[in-house]
């Protein structure tokens, strides 16, 4: 019986596409659609287009359902995907700073067969992002981005066994434990281009290394550190494009590849791709409320990966505002992820629920002027 989505199970554990607000409920796919704040660490070079100064904080409660061949469970949990700082230079670019939750390996799990016999995990790795994008003056509509990725944290994999001797009033709980750490970078370049109606985006990995160490332990013992591995962390090459096909409605989309070669040994490549749709605010803040809100919905499908994971989900959201330029911003995703790579199958669907506060300056600016 397992708490929580077998994606935690796999690889490094189970990860966070690093969507901005908006793009959330877009299917994840709304990375291009060219924005007054918004900012993903992917895709810097849309920034530079950026007017306003930005904070966003994103949570995510959670609720799956999981199911193998043999037994089924629930459970529910939260994190803290992303929080972002968006910075526009004027005429000297942009600068993007960002906390990035991208590998979460927290689960419980318990054995249909034995109460006793249970495993818990914990942790995951983070990643740290400083980025810088630029409008280069003579080529109209054309930026370019480059990010730097910091990658910490830790996990760590506890097996308990509960043993209670006959002459015993307490039980025993003897665990044996795995914990890995993580600490290295890369990075990523960018590039982007808006004219018209039509916004296009891609970005490529690039560099970089992580030291990934191990220890094994258990109660009453405790061995040395394992010499550390360094592998290669996996790296992205992504093409976003958006289209607006009148003033207030958006069409979205995107497809990325991600290779694991380096990173996990036989990890096939992984595919992700999205479509979205966006019918934005219209009017100011004297309008009717209404007036004011977005309108969001979209899908995407992963597929390889570690274990050749397959995932489905649908999304929407709504986009409502908070004073003068702030929002809150809800995404609802509900889907499915699914592995059957010759060993047990497993399955989970999901409902997530992402809330996100995001809080505008126009930076020295009057509202007047900026609109």
């Amino acid at each position: 019986l397992c708490a929580q989505s077998p994606r935690a199970l796999l690889g490094w554990g189970a990860e966070t596409d690093p969507s901005d607000a908006s793009s959330r409920a877009m299917g994840e796919a709304g990375e291009a659609l060219r924005s007054d704040r918004n900012w993903d660490p992917r895709l810097e070079a849309r920034s530079a287009f950026a007017s306003l100064a930005s904070l966003e904080v994103q949570i995510a409660p959670t609720y799956t359902m999981i199911s193998d061949s043999k037994s089924s469970n629930s459970a529910t949990g939260g994190a803290l995907p992303r929080v972002s700082l968006s910075v526009p230079l004027g005429r000297f670019g942009h600068l993007g700073l960002g906390y990035w939750q991208r590998f979460d390996k927290s689960f419980q799990w318990s054995s249909p067969t034995d109460s006793a016999i249970s495993a818990t995990g914990q942790g995951g790795a983070f990643e740290g992002d400083v980025s810088y994008g630029y409008a280069i003056p003579w080529a109209r509509g054309l930026a370019l981005g480059v990010t730097y990725h910091r990658i910490l944290g830790a996990d760590r994999l506890l097996m308990n066994e509960a043993f209670q001797a006959s002459d015993e009033y307490l039980s025993t709980v003897y665990s044996d434990t795995l914990e890995h750490t993580y600490w290295g970078s890369y990075w990523t370049g960018s590039a982007y281009f808006t004219r018209g109606s039509f916004d296009v985006g891609a970005w490529a990995d690039f560099g970089g290394q992580v030291r990934y160490a191990t220890r094994n332990g258990g109660t009453y013992q405790q061995t040395e550190p394992q010499p550390a591995a360094t592998v290669d962390p996996p790296r992205s090459l992504g093409f976003a494009t958006a289209y607006r096909y009148n003033p207030r409605q958006a069409v979205v989309a995107d497809l990325a590849w991600t290779t694991w070669d380096g990173a996990i040994s036989g990890a096939s490549d992984r595919w992700k791709g999205g479509v979205g749709w966006q019918s934005s605010a219209a009017g100011d803040r004297f309008d009717d409320f209404w007036k004011r809100v977005s309108w969001r919905a979209g899908a995407y499908g992963i597929v390889g990966g570690p274990s050749d994971l397959l995932t489905e989900a649908g999304t929407a959201g709504i986009g409502m505002p908070l004073g003068n330029l702030g929002t809150l911003d809800l995404s609802l995703q509900v889907g499915q992820n699914q592995v059957d790579n010759g060993g047990p199958k497993l399955k989970d669907s999901f409902v997530g629920l992402y809330v996100a506060v995001t809080g505008a300056n126009s930076w020295g600016q009057s509202l007047r002027s900026h609109r």
